[in-house]
């Protein structure tokens, strides 16, 4: 996509559809009545459940995961379509072991049932984790459509991410998760649209759906199951169904942006809800997976990054966008419109948890009860407004230095298995206590900080390296071809795998997994040896329905502890008198 390429109506589309996302929100804070925290966060919690399940989706289908996922297919083969029973197992996971416990506490934060099983030590350093997680993935949500926009536009990169992340702030501040949701529900709908549309207009430029079928097999790319169990193979049966499947329930189950959206609606739709977000999350995955495939049909003898054509494998999919719609006038708007709407989803839905997530469990630690009760909805407006810039300031530093972006893949890494690991074990396991759960929560975040940073060091240094199958460009002209041929010779083969440790090799879809194990076994192990008869009375509301029958009989005053904490925290937040 060439800055010459970008014409005035180009333009004009990027800034119509950008717009539509910004003027639901101003409906929704103008014409909607949000005085309480419950009507800011929660929507009032009755929300419609089939917009709230797009509103999902929409998050996580960010354009990283769009470019990334076709890119995954275009280079590795169809493998990673085994993603789709991952997010099956963890949407099951999530309704029969996480969500009975969740939803009956009728919470304002997720972390409060961290204090509620534990302690509020162990609620505090959790949730600056997910704070200081939140605010290093913020930058990179609107960094990468910003820089694709200035590469084929021309604008400077700082001007148009502050001018997206202003119009993203107007919306999610006025509009609170009504506006966040139905602006998704657009954004969705558009992107949608635009990938089944290069899908058909790809399978037409190849010739036939059966051309597309042929040529991805003839390039090893329809091959699914790969039953290595070597842990350092970057894609295979086992890294799918181990791995993607924690990162599933790392996402679906104990995120603090996907709980909160379990109680924008009525409880008995949440299996309504939990149903239509895997369906629907599940077939927007297949879709960009099957455009990888229509991608590497197009190439498949001709591959533009091999002759120079790109410098970066994911530039394929704005290369072969380009190629299709060179006389579509404003294809090429429409398309940034919607590349820049999947990062907005994900944006504004976590400017919008953050901001709960620090009204909720930091504001009352520096401002009055008084004052909070009194003006909730402006301290969430400002809120989101302080992290909005906040996170511009950052993308200064990632253009700069790099920093943010590596300190956001380090973080991840690190802290997703992490917090997944210590709600599972307050759920599952009625014998644990706060010191298990706070050494599990250290030894996991060392551990995966160790495995992540010099997993990044290997990777730069040449230790891991995915080929990627056979791509050709026995098609190209003569011409190419040469320069191809010798830039291929001049080609430095990576060290020996065998001089380096195995599990800084590990592959990144395990990190999660390991993440989260390390929690849950030293957690339980720790638990069971300091354990006391004070631990095992336990409050059967905190522990999922499969195991309350394990739980020791409780006393009706200890079943009653929960009020007391409860009561408090709605004092603090809800505007209500």
């Amino acid at each position: 996509m060439a800055t010459n390429g970008f014409t005035w109506i180009d333009y004009a589309i990027f800034t119509i559809v950008t717009a539509i996302s910004c003027i639901v929100g101003l409906y929704f804070g103008l014409f909607s009545r949000q005085k309480t925290i419950e009507d800011y966060l929660f929507g009032g919690k009755n929300m419609k459940w089939f917009a709230v399940s797009i509103s999902l989706t929409a998050s996580a289908l960010s354009s990283h995961s769009i470019v990334g996922l076709a890119t995954e297919v275009y280079l590795h083969g169809s493998q990673v379509i085994l993603m789709t029973f991952s997010i099956a197992l963890a949407s099951l996971a999530n309704y029969f072991l996480y969500v009975p416990v969740f939803s009956n506490l009728k919470m304002t934060s997720i972390f409060e049932y961290l204090e509620m099983r534990f302690n509020g030590f162990l609620r505090k350093l959790i949730m600056l984790i997910a704070v200081g997680t939140y605010m290093c993935v913020l930058p990179l949500c609107m960094y990468t459509p910003s820089l694709t926009f200035s590469q084929a536009t021309g604008v400077n990169l700082y001007i148009i991410a502050s001018v997206m992340t202003c119009v993203c702030m107007l919306y999610t501040s006025l509009g609170g998760i009504k506006g966040v949701t139905w602006s998704d529900v657009v954004q969705l709908s558009i992107t949608i649209t635009l990938v089944i549309a290069l899908i058909v207009m790809g399978i037409v430029s190849t010739g036939s759906v059966s051309e597309v079928i042929h040529r991805a097999s003839d390039g090893d790319r329809l091959k699914i199951f790969d039953f290595n169990p070597d842990p350092t193979v970057r894609v295979s049966f086992w890294t799918i169904l181990l791995g993607s499947t924690a990162t599933s329930c790392v996402t679906l189950c104990t995120s603090p942006h996907e709980v909160q959206r379990y109680s924008t609606i009525p409880r008995r739709l949440i299996p309504r809800l939990i149903a239509s977000y895997s369906t629907i999350y599940t077939l927007a995955k297949v879709l960009c997976m099957t455009l990888g495939l229509v991608m590497y049909a197009k190439y498949f003898d001709c591959d533009p990054k091999s002759i120079g054509a790109i410098k970066k494998a994911d530039q394929v999919l704005p290369y072969f966008i380009t190629e299709l719609t060179t006389s579509i006038p404003g294809f090429n708007g429409l398309f940034l419109a919607a590349f820049f709407g999947s990062s907005l989803s994900i944006y504004s839905t976590l400017l919008n948890t953050l901001s709960g997530i620090v009204y909720n469990d930091i504001a009352p630690w520096i401002i009055s009860e008084k004052v909070l009760r009194k003006a909730p909805s402006f301290i969430m407006k400002l809120l989101v407004v302080i992290f909005g810039l906040l996170s511009i300031a950052f993308i200064y530093l990632l253009e700069n230095g790099g920093t943010v972006f590596e300190l956001s893949y380090y973080v991840r890494g690190t802290t997703g298995g992490t917090m997944f690991g210590v709600f599972t074990l307050g759920v599952l396991l009625p014998f644990a206590n706060s010191k298990g759960a706070f050494l599990g929560a250290i030894a996991s975040v060392l551990l995966m900080g160790v495995i992540v940073v010099n997993n990044s060091i290997y990777v730069r240094n040449g230790f891991i390296h995915h080929t990627p199958k056979s791509l050709h460009t026995y098609g190209c002209n003569t011409t190419t071809f040469s320069n191809f041929t010798l830039n291929v010779t001049a080609t430095p083969q990576p060290p020996s795998p065998e001089t380096s440790f195995w599990l800084f090799r590990v592959s990144f879809q395990y990190f999660e997994l390991i993440g989260a194990m390390t929690t849950i076994v030293i957690g339980a192990v720790v638990s069971w040896v300091t354990k006391t008869e004070d631990n095992q009375v336990i409050n059967p509301k905190l522990l999922t329905p499969i195991v309350r029958k394990y739980c020791r009989p409780v006393q009706e005053a200890q079943d009653q502890e929960i009020g007391p904490l409860k009561e408090t925290v709605k004092n603090v937040v809800s505007g209500d008198d």
